[in-house]
């Protein structure tokens, strides 16, 4: 090879070297998955998707436990509202009265969240103007109607947008497929304004939710055969206590129950046999390779754990390998993960739109006044979320003593981050000092 052709080898060498490893080809990319298409992906992948999930969440234990660490996570011991209004009394009474609408669905609204990967809420406007909320299976919203209705609307997978992709309707079965007596007809049409859909927006332009185990399912799948095998194989091997080998066709000598060909000998601790020349025993060792399969499992668990954006030890239950510092670094960038869900989702999707509509529900009946004035004082909320439990209690409210004296936190955002409101809290404050100077006067 000249000098000029070794030339050329290292400059198509260096360019091939800079390419986007990621957008080339080979056979290291033979079988990687492509989604090209995201939005239509998941429509298509959503029925079955949904369906695996249910599955695995009531057969598996790992599965109920993902769907349930997450549904603790969001819900927690139950959100609080906290109206703006200026009137002490009409402020306590809307926060009650709104506690008592929105909070007794909250748990299956989550679930079906996590598990189904959306939560439809259809608001209910009863003849004495009080609303009622009913939770709506996914599958009753009609995921197979999609079609142009012209001037630009059209119905996609069930949800029905405008001219200027707005979402104006939803198309509701009668019944939820699968209901006991149900009568399937024409999909009743339901304004946007009624109806709550709640759901992680993966991609720009999705229509529908998926669930949130999509990227763990296989592995979930897989993992709980996996066990299922290890533990048949182990049972199998226990049944078999040893094999007899006798060069002259017999039983070596030993005497036993006779089932057809077979003769079935039971051993006594302390007994002793004296075998023919040439006869041995040979017994089975349950259990072999038990120790690798079991750390291969862990290892599935991990990745399982990550997929569902959980830690090992929430998914496991297994605290063998943790201690204070691992615990606090994975729970805190878990609690990260789910503020942040909680704010998206259950806040934003669920709380907030409920209040409005509830308020201006309620200014529609004369129970409230409906001047604009008046309504800005009735829509003015904000919802507190369930607090975190805390790893150590002692150090943690030690640190926050000290931020709060620094400077660096005020008392309201570390009450709030306990899932406390700060309003209540000095109310309750105020109270124990009043109950504690009655009893010194007494």
């Amino acid at each position: 090879m000249g000098f000029f052709s070794r030339l050329m080898f290292r400059v198509t060498d260096s360019v091939s070297k800079r390419q986007i490893e990621a957008g080339g080809g080979g056979r290291r990319w033979d079988g990687t998955p492509l989604l090209g298409m995201p939005q239509q992906s998941a429509l298509a992948a959503r029925g079955v998707t949904k369906a695996r999930a249910t599955g695995l969440y009531i057969n598996t234990p790992y599965g109920n436990r993902l769907v349930e660490t997450w549904v603790a996570a969001l819900v927690g011991k139950g959100w609080q509202t906290r109206s703006k209004h200026s009137d002490s009394a009409i402020r306590r009474a809307l926060n009650e009265a709104f506690e008592e609408l929105a909070n007794p669905i909250l748990i299956a609204l989550a679930r079906a969240l996590v598990r189904d990967g959306e939560a439809f809420v259809q608001i209910i406007i009863e003849e004495t103007g009080a609303l009622r909320l009913k939770l709506i299976p996914a599958d009753q919203v009609d995921a197979s109607l999609s079609r142009e209705l012209g001037n630009g609307a059209r119905i996609v997978a069930g949800v029905e947008f405008d001219a200027s992709d707005r979402v104006v309707a939803y198309h509701v079965l009668r019944e939820a497929p699968g209901a006991p007596f149900a009568v399937f007809g024409q999909a009743l049409r339901i304004p946007a304004a009624d109806m709550l859909h709640v759901f992680d927006l993966l991609f720009p332009g999705q229509v529908r939710g998926l669930s949130w185990l999509a990227p763990v399912l296989l592995k979930l799948a897989d993992r709980d055969a996996a066990s299922d095998a290890m533990l048949m194989s182990l049972k199998t091997q226990s049944l078999i206590t040893g094999f007899v080998r006798d060069p002259e066709g017999g039983a070596a000598g030993l005497d036993g129950d006779t089932s057809g060909a077979a003769i079935n000998v039971a051993l006594e601790p302390g007994a002793m046999r004296i075998l023919p020349p040439g006869a041995d025993v040979t017994f089975s060792q349950p259990g072999q390779g038990l120790a690798q399969a079991v750390d291969f499992l862990r290892a599935q668990d991990r990745e399982i754990a990550a997929g569902a954006g959980v830690t090992f030890e929430a998914l496991t239950g297994d605290l063998g390998e943790a201690n204070y510092s691992s615990a606090r670094v994975g729970l805190l960038e878990f609690r990260r993960r789910a503020e942040m869900l909680q704010g998206a989702l259950i806040r934003a999707q669920y709380l907030r739109p409920l209040w409005r509509r509830w308020i201006d529900t309620q200014a529609l009946a004369g129970l409230i006044p409906s001047d604009a004035g008046a309504l800005a004082d009735y829509h003015a909320v904000r919802f507190v979320a369930p607090g975190w439990q805390w790893v150590d209690p002692q150090n943690e409210v030690d640190a926050e003593v000290a931020a709060i004296a620094a400077g660096l936190k005020s008392r309201q955002e570390v009450v709030a981050g306990r899932g406390r409101d700060i309003d209540e809290l000095d109310e309750e404050i105020a109270a124990d000092a009043r109950r504690a100077a009655q009893g010194g006067q007494e």
